[in-house]
Parts: C-alpha cells; sequence; structure tokens
C-alpha cells in the first residue's frame, strides 16, 4: 500500500464513553455546524430502542445510519463492515452526499477493541477507509465512579488517542482535579481536551491533527517529548483496578521484516486477549518508517509514512495490555532487534 493510496482512504473516528459521558449530546451539537457538513455518522445504540437517532434531531438522516441491533463489538453478522460498505457505495452512486470522513458513536457499554480490529484489519473496510483514532468522553463529574466500577469505561479511556473531558463546570474543583490526575494517570499518551456540555466549538479542533499512530509522551518545559522515569524502556505503567497498564518501549535500530514478523508472533502467542492496542512508529531497514498497530491477537498491515516523524516517537511503541508486567513486554522485545535466522 502506498502513502498516497492510505492518503485517499476515508478516515474513520471512534467516539467512545462510558454511559452517561456526553458522546451524543457532543455528537448532536456537531451535526448542525458547518465544519460537521462532510461527515457521515453511524450511531451504535445499546437496547431495542433507538433514542440516539431521536436525540441528533438530523432533519435528513439520509447519511446517518443507526444500529439498534445490540453492541458493534459484540454483534456477530458484521454490521459496521456492512455499514461502512454500504455508505461508501451510496456515496459513490451520489444517492447520499459526499462525505470527507465518519464517525461512529459507539455504545457506551462497547470495548472500542474489537472496532479498532475491525477498522485497520478487515479488508473489506480498509479498501475504503483508515482508521483515524479513537476520541473518549470522559464525565467529569461521575468519570472516576465509572473507571472505578466498570471495566468498560476504564478500557475506553485506555484505548483513547484524544480524551474530552466534559461537564468541567458542573464538577467541583475538588473532583475535576481529580479526575485530571486520573485521567494523566491511566492514559499519559492522549491528547486532552476540557469540554463544558453543550459545547460548539471543538469540532474541527476534536478531529484537526489526530492520527491513530500519533505518540504523545509527557514533554519537558521546552515541550520535548519524553517519558517521565528513566526506566530502559522508557515505562508509563499505571496498574489499576482492572489490571490495565501502559508502557513505553523503545526500539533504536532500524528493524527488519522477519524480526517484526517474529515479535509480532511472540506478541500474539504470549499476550493475546490481554493486549489491548499497541501502537508505534518504527524504521524499517527498507529505508521507510512505518506506523504500527495492534489489537488483542489480530495487527494490522504497517503503515508507510511520509513527511517529518518527531524525533520522540520514532523507535517509540506504546503498549496497553491488561495483566501484564512490563518484565513480560522486555523479554518480548529483543525480537525485533535479534539477527533473523
Amino acid at each position: 500500500m502506498s502513502t498516497n493510496d492510505t492518503a485517499e482512504k476515508l478516515p474513520v473516528y471512534l467516539l467512545t464513553g462510558f454511559l452517561g459521558s456526553g458522546k451524543t449530546t457532543l455528537l448532536a451539537q456537531w451535526i448542525h455546524q458547518p465544519s460537521f457538513a462532510d461527515t457521515a455518522v453511524i450511531v451504535n445504540e445499546f437496547g431495542e430502542v433507538g433514542l440516539d437517532h431521536a436525540l441528533l434531531e438530523k432533519s435528513d438522516d439520509s447519511d446517518i445510519m443507526l444500529l439498534d441491533s445490540g453492541c458493534l463489538c459484540c454483534a456477530m453478522n458484521n454490521p459496521l463492515q456492512d455499514c461502512l460498505e454500504d455508505l461508501y457505495y451510496r456515496r459513490l452512486r451520489t444517492e447520499i452526499a459526499p462525505f470527507g470522513r465518519v464517525v461512529v458513536e459507539t455504545s457506551g457499554l462497547a470495548d472500542p477493541g474489537p472496532l479498532v480490529n475491525t477498522l485497520m484489519a478487515d479488508p473489506s473496510v480498509a479498501a475504503h477507509y483508515r482508521f483515524g483514532g479513537v476520541i473518549t468522553c470522559v464525565d467529569a463529574v461521575h468519570g472516576l465512579h465509572a473507571l472505578a466500577s466498570f471495566r468498560e469505561a476504564a478500557t475506553q479511556l485506555a484505548l483513547a488517542d484524544r480524551i474530552i473531558l466534559t461537564k468541567i463546570d458542573l464538577a467541583p474543583q475538588a473532583e475535576l482535579e481529580a479526575i485530571l490526575a486520573a485521567i494523566a494517570r491511566h492514559n499519559p499518551f492522549a491528547s486532552l481536551i476540557q469540554s463544558p456540555m453543550p459545547d460548539t466549538h471543538a469540532t474541527q479542533e476534536v478531529l484537526t491533527n489526530l492520527q491513530a499512530h500519533d505518540i504523545r509522551l509527557e514533554s519537558d518545559d521546552q515541550g520535548n517529548g519524553k517519558s517521565a522515569t528513566q526506566s530502559p524502556a522508557g515505562r508509563f505503567s499505571h496498574l489499576f483496578r482492572y489490571g490495565i497498564s501502559s508502557h513505553v518501549l523503545r526500539v533504536d535500530a532500524a528493524v527488519t521484516w522477519p524480526r517484526y514478523a517474529a515479535w509480532v508472533t511472540a506478541m500474539q502467542r504470549e499476550l493475546g486477549e490481554k493486549l489491548l492496542r499497541v501502537k508505534g512508529i518504527l524504521s524499517f531497514d527498507d529505508g521507510h518508517i512505518y506506523a504500527i498497530h495492534g489489537v488483542h491477537h489480530l495487527f494490522s498491515p504497517p503503515q508507510s509514512l511520509a513527511g517529518n516523524v518527531p524525533d520522540h516517537a520514532l523507535g517509540t511503541l506504546v503498549v496497553i495490555a491488561q495483566d501484564t508486567s512490563e518484565n513480560e513486554l522486555l523479554r518480548i522485545l529483543p525480537l525485533l532487534n535479534e539477527p533473523s535466522a
């Protein structure tokens, strides 16, 4: 796949967040803004009543698909693939207005991991779309309780590329500081936007310059990305209730394709479903730089990147896993650097 081919594909963003976090309210504001006019929306409902569809209040819903057959990540008939394919060909036949991106609003009870897998690895999706990233809403008022009580909320936060902290105008200062601290512990890699609800100004800010392979590390006073620890692996590991931890691994040498294949195989074998997400940017010995993506046991083909890559991001792998120690990852990591047989 060439870089140009990737650039021409339509980005698909996942909008997720636990029940009551403000996803639908935010989306209802977005779809009435001119900057959102070129966006197709897929709404996933949990339950039998299409409530979200009514809340969106879209007068012309030809570009909105309501999935009310259950949670997307649990459905057995590949509804996301079907909807994306149908949207694309309706667009091609000019049955609906042209759109330049897709936003999928997940159920508040959804684990976004399987959906990320679909967007990264399903051939029918990859033919026309590319994975744009995960946007997660977190409720400033009830977010701490959700994180402590529900694995889905913790996973949604851990997998985010961009976090929107909602209802900040309703949270007492102490609670706001507590949820901000929790976000910094649980996902130090995602960019953060703080937003009262409803919010009509942040649409472009949320979707601009968001790439699923972005690597953001804690910055020093000069704004240079770096790890906050002295671990040789550059570790950010914040174990919380459900055993989900985040790690930064460094690979400074150029990687060969056989080495990469051996590392992927080992990650699949040793971690499997415990691997919630891995993303990174690696230099290969063919002279190209590639974005790396994996969720659970599925890894998508590395995507060639064009343009400048920040120095702190090149050679960096971010691994988010459950019940996995740093030592387990470090035992596998040398496969990327060892000479292939």
